[in-house]
């Protein structure tokens, strides 16, 4: 696998660090990423879960809410992309000497399962929101709640993107990714729905998608906590100089 690749520097002819530290393209993406996927994870929490039905009941809240995880999973999935090519051109600075072979390999494993996550979690997050009926077709005059056309609702009145009062209301328009960039569905699966006999089996499919969704998340969680425990354990407790590497600056030290 690539990234396995990547982690122990197998690609050869790559630029190295030889300061120990990763690039700074590196460290702007791992902190880019860290920001959005932390975001995510709150936002998911709150809007389907501890606080749903305050989304539910406040729909511009729940509009920000929606589009805001959705955004951040896509560029979350697009920035992932880029830091794997980048690692793959740029090799990173070696594990330290002190590190023992399973906690290398272990290193390795945890990579691996939160690059995964960074590509499969935005992309189930994706197929949910696809797995609808298409607007205006004969499997959403059918189609009933929640599995109606758009898994978006417009924006509320008084919204940022509302419709004026009295505009005439016709199927919501897609989502966008950051309110500007149009998301289309994923044709496929969308397509399910087209007639009325495929709207059960694209709803079981949609169940099936938030399903795998949530459990992700959840997982995801505790990749987070092992990835963050594993740095402040070597950090703190093995006295190398991890955080040093994705940017932390050490503190300077009086030679005399």
């Amino acid at each position: 696998m690539a990234t396995g690749a990547v982690e122990a520097g197998w690609l050869p002819g790559r630029p190295s660090t030889e300061n120990g530290r990763y690039t700074r393209v590196a460290m702007w993406l791992h902190w880019a990423i860290a920001i959005l996927i932390i975001w995510n994870l709150v936002s998911g929490l709150l809007v389907w879960d501890l606080a749903a039905g305050f989304f539910k009941a406040h729909k511009a809240f729940y509009g920000f809410g929606i589009t805001s995880h959705l955004s951040s999973g896509l560029t979350v999935l697009a920035l992932t992309i880029v830091r794997i090519g980048w690692r793959l051109l740029h090799e990173p600075p070696p594990y330290p000497d002190t590190m023992k072979p399973w906690e290398r390999h272990a290193a390795h494993v945890a990579h691996f399962l939160l690059y995964s996550g960074m590509m499969l979690m935005p992309l189930t997050g994706w197929a949910i929101l696809s797995a609808h009926p298409p607007a205006g077709s004969a499997g959403a005059k059918v189609a009933r709640p929640p599995m109606g056309a758009s898994p978006m609702a417009a924006p509320a009145n008084g919204a940022p993107g509302a419709p004026p009062a009295g505009a005439s209301k016709g199927p919501p328009p897609p989502p966008g990714i950051w309110w500007v960039i149009p998301l289309p569905a994923i044709t496929p699966i969308a397509n399910i729905g087209l007639e009325p006999g495929g709207v059960e089996p694209q709803h079981v499919l949609h169940e099936e998608f938030a399903e795998w969704h949530k459990i992700g998340g959840y997982l995801m969680i505790l990749l987070l906590i092992l990835h963050i425990g594993g740095a402040l354990k070597h950090q703190f407790l093995d006295k190398e100089p991890e955080l040093q590497r994705m940017g932390f600056r050490a503190r300077r030290r009086n030679q005399e």
